[in-house]
């Protein structure tokens, strides 16, 4: 019987998550449902002097904006540590581990003659039980280290589906301290011990973790498991070819929601930044989840490209549902001063979405909508509407207050009919009339703004103008 897909995200809650840290939430989540498995958020949180529950807010938030919807958790470390207790014990009565009481300032000293030495600098074994071996009394006083006992000489083979295969010689590794003097355990452990009992079947994370897995994967068959598959993803790099990080400038994942940013353009982005499916550019989260492998996980790092995700919100604000995007533009609206009411806001967003790379944008679009009455320029309002003018646009508010019906199409024809009566070319009449209903000579078309300001204030803001 196949073994059922078990994935999952465990992050450090330390405050801030950009997009390089969610995509190793997005990936496993995709892999899971793709696989009809499990996804499973852990959080990590024994360095607890850095950890926060907002930073941990901030995880959740993130993953609650993409939604990457998960089976099981969150679970919390530092709520599993008699757990972790219970195992170290076990794995001491089985031999399988030892105290240790080499001093800190004994091992500074041994590293430190190695180093002298030419050698790699690394614990020397010197309390780790052996046949015929003849221990020293333990120090008094002193509270031991317990360290895993790794196997000397071979080699941890494993077959990472995106590096291929890696192998480490067991020489290589110490052995390891899975916990503290205080008996706490140590992050390795704690990261074994949560995988066997999680039945983690797939680690998608990235290849900062790569020389911790030959030491995960000795402790997993200690202890009798067998090691997940592993997929080590390449680094996420910013504009300038460095590791994302907050230090270098990233912004964080809810940023980019403030920014307005969409959560499907954004993921589409995301899983672009390192996984590829032919040549689509531009596919849908339910077409992510059903094309999703590890085969295709890109082996490179990736470099954030912020001009491309701009092209793909602009592509899915076009696309997108306007009722929806008026309630997610409202708020940057308000944000900018702007008092929502009058003009339909659905159909404001209709018309001047197109443009736009962010909610941001489309509502620094809409603003000039909801932002009172029009406090245009006196030298373009001197400029615009002049003596010669006046004729012409009291014949046009004549014409827009007896018209039928209060649409685009007859807002149009009212304009033709008074541009044929007096001999003026479009740009001439317009200009005054958006200064006077908008306040501003850049607008949408201008039959299409008036039908959205409505009749009773384009009739009253171009009175303005008598």
């Amino acid at each position: 019987m196949t073994q059922r897909v078990r994935t999952r995200f465990a992050p450090s809650p330390t405050g801030f998550i950009h997009l390089g840290n969610i995509r190793s939430a997005l990936y496993p989540w995709a892999f899971a449902r793709r696989m009809q498995g499990d996804f499973i958020l852990r959080i990590e949180d024994t360095d607890v002097e850095r950890s926060s529950q907002e930073a941990v807010d901030v995880i959740l938030e993130s993953m609650a904006w993409l939604e990457l919807d998960i089976d099981e958790g969150p679970f919390y470390q530092m709520q599993r540590m008699d757990r972790y207790r219970e195992v170290v014990a076990q794995m001491v009565e089985a031999g399988l581990a030892y105290r240790c009481y080499m001093s800190t300032a004994e091992l500074d000293a041994l590293r430190e003659a190695q180093r002298e030495r030419g050698e790699k600098p690394r614990y020397n074994g010197f309390w780790r039980p052996e046949p015929g071996k003849v221990l020293p009394e333990p120090p008094a006083g002193v509270d031991p280290v317990i360290r895993f006992r790794n196997p000397i000489g071979g080699s941890v083979v494993w077959d990472d589906a995106v590096k291929g295969r890696i192998e480490i010689a067991n020489d290589e590794l110490d052995d390891l301290v899975i916990a503290r003097p205080d008996g706490t355990p140590t992050y390795n452990f704690c990261v074994v011990v949560d995988d066997l009992d999680m039945q983690i079947t797939h680690v998608i994370r990235g290849d900062d973790h790569v020389n911790n897995t030959p030491r995960q994967i000795n402790i997993i068959r200690a202890l009798g498991g067998t090691p997940p598959v592993y997929a080590h993803l390449p680094t996420v790099l910013n504009e300038q070819g460095e590791k994302m990080s907050k230090r270098h400038g990233a912004m964080s994942v809810t940023g980019y929601r403030d920014e307005g940013y969409l959560p499907e353009a954004v993921l589409n982005y995301l899983a672009r930044l390192g996984w590829a499916h032919g040549d689509a550019e531009i596919f849908s989260r339910e077409q992510f989840v059903e094309w999703f492998d590890l085969e295709h996980l890109g082996k490179s790092p990736a470099q954030y490209n912020p001009e491309k995700l701009a092209w793909l919100n602009n592509h899915y604000i076009k696309a997108g549902d306007n009722q929806r995007l008026a309630t997610l533009t409202q708020p940057f609206i308000e944000a900018l001063g702007g008092k929502v009411e009058g003009a339909d806001l659905v159909g404001v967003i209709a018309l001047v979405k197109d443009r736009a790379n962010t909610l941001k944008e489309v509502a620094q679009a809409a603003l000039l909508f909801y932002r009172g009455e029009p406090q245009a320029d006196a030298a373009l309002k001197a400029e615009h509407l002049t003596p010669e003018i006046q004729p012409a646009l009291a014949a046009l508010s004549a014409r827009l207050a007896a018209l039928p019906a209060w649409t685009r199409e007859e807002i149009g024809a009212a304009f033709k009919a008074v541009l044929a009566e007096f001999g003026l070319k479009m740009p001439k009449l317009a200009m005054p009339v958006r200064l006077l209903v908008a306040g501003q000579l850049q607008t949408p078309s201008i039959d299409a703004v008036l039908e959205l300001f409505g009749r009773d204030t384009v009739l009253r803001r171009l009175a303005a103008a008598a």
